[in-house]
């Protein structure tokens, strides 16, 4: 299996040998680079690649990167950037940050360092409106884009409309795939906070050694490699809204730090001696039981409470059955619309029946949504049939580790573990776009570990 690229990077140098060194260091780390030497092709490009993240150089002769930065803003605002520059001056930090950039890199840096700040800015959203405002946003967000007519769609629905209109610190919980992220960002942009920063980050993406100074920020030679003061990703949030995404895998000497930010409304820097006052609001999002954490003593039991305010469970889909056609409708126009088909794919009443009575849907709305864009890709005819959808069925089963051991008569336990385990880590590789630190603490063992048996396997 060949691991797919954890991102799209699109990266700006007019220098062509550090554009050509940058290219070829991310690209041996797995990620998609599409490198240009020019501000103006580069805007030209952000509507073909659509790309997770931006990388430039502040100085760039058609164009400044301060002014690249703010019409990348202004095309989308989800789109992080980092900039980098030879000229290490707070002013110009200070611009960059204001402009919406996620981070900052000063000439001369190690690649690793490079590489170290690609992967913080992946793991988080910070989303700063240009001059076009966020019209868009807000219609794209809007709860009622929470497709579902079911009794406890409705109840969602007026919860949301309820707590946007406050600053009540929210508690989303349900299984992998069920929206949680979606209901975030619907509660900011119907909130009074609309116009400010909106910023994310998924808690089990970054690594705990770096959590403390990316959420609270650090100062200059507080610990090795913090080579400038650093504002953290709660200041960045500051009169906006702030996701934790998985908060159940933030460590407990950092949920200490979290909680005085919830309490008291401030924090301060790792390495530094003042106080510094904050107003965000707290969203916070899990696919686990908090009780059950609190109770293994993995999670605070006073910072569980002070989350816990506004409690949202979105059911899973197996839950609202009666939702699912009007989830396969819209995926239908929407995958239609994004592979440029000329009229809206259709399917068929047994392969919707099939859909929404039979199939349970582990991986509940996003699997939906992946079984109708896959179905979508292989039709020939115009028509989604049953047997189309039986047959993407079948394929996730295989897929997924365990469902189906081989019955060639051969009951070989070695071989048969063995066989078990590779399918299991292929699956959790996948899940986590190849993220090979995230892989080995959601199967539970060292990186190293892994290392050893993604080449034993040769999934690499």
């Amino acid at each position: 299996m060949k691991i797919q690229p954890t991102a799209r990077l699109l990266v700006i140098d007019d220098e062509a040998n550090i554009l050509r060194f940058l290219t070829r260091a991310l690209e041996k780390r797995g990620y998609e680079v599409h490198p240009v030497m020019e501000s103006q092709e580069a805007l030209e490009k952000l509507t073909v690649i659509q790309p997770d993240l931006v990388i430039t150089d502040l100085v760039m002769p058609d164009m400044s990167g301060i002014e690249l930065l703010k019409r990348i803003k202004a095309y989308n605002p989800e789109i992080n950037v980092v900039v980098i520059t030879a000229h290490a001056s707070l002013d110009t930090a200070i611009s960059a940050i204001r402009g919406g950039a996620s981070d900052y890199l000063v000439k001369p840096f190690q690649i690793e360092e490079l590489c170290s700040v690609v992967k913080r800015s992946l793991s988080s959203k910070r989303i700063i409106y240009g001059e076009g405002g966020n019209d868009v946003f807000e219609k794209r967000y809007d709860f009622r884009n929470l497709i579902g007519t079911s009794q406890k769609m409705k109840e969602i629905h007026a919860l949301i409309q309820r707590v946007a209109a406050n600053d009540a610190t929210v508690l989303i919980t349900g299984e992998s795939g069920t929206g949680k992220e979606l209901v975030a960002r619907s509660i900011h942009y119907n909130s009074k906070r609309r116009a400010k920063p909106f910023v994310s980050i998924n808690c089990a993406a970054l690594p705990e050694n770096l959590m403390e100074s990316e959420l609270f920020g650090h100062e200059k030679g507080s610990f090795t490699g913090a080579t400038s003061t650093k504002m953290g990703l709660l200041e960045l949030a500051h009169e906006g809204t702030f996701l934790f995404d998985e908060i159940a895998e933030i460590p407990l000497q950092v949920q200490a730090k979290l909680l005085r930010v919830l309490q008291e409304k401030e924090l301060r820097h790792v390495g530094g001696l003042r106080d510094i006052k904050v107003d965000v609001r707290l969203v916070a999002a899990t696919s686990k039981d908090l009780r059950s954490q609190v109770q293994k003593g993995l999670f605070r039991e006073d910072l569980f409470y002070r989350l816990n305010v506004v409690p949202i469970h979105l059911p899973p889909l197996r839950e609202r059955r009666e939702d699912i056609p009007l989830l396969i409708a819209h995926f239908l126009e929407y995958y239609s619309q994004k592979h440029n088909l000329k009229t809206i794919m259709r399917i068929e009443e047994a392969a919707v029946k099939h859909m929404t009575e039979v199939s349970d849907w582990p991986g509940n709305i996003r699997e939906l949504e992946n079984a109708v864009e896959r179905a979508i890709l292989f039709s020939d005819n115009g028509v989604i049939q049953e047997d189309q959808i039986l047959k993407v069925a079948s394929e996730h089963s295989r897929e997924t580790p365990g469902s189906v051991l081989p019955s060639n008569g051969s009951r070989n336990l070695k071989t048969e573990t063995e066989g078990f385990e590779k399918r299991l880590i292929e699956n959790v590789l996948k899940e986590t776009s190849g993220n090979k630190f995230r892989a080995a603490r959601r199967l539970q063992i060292s990186r190293q570990s892994l290392q050893y048996k993604i080449k034993k396997y040769q999934l690499e």
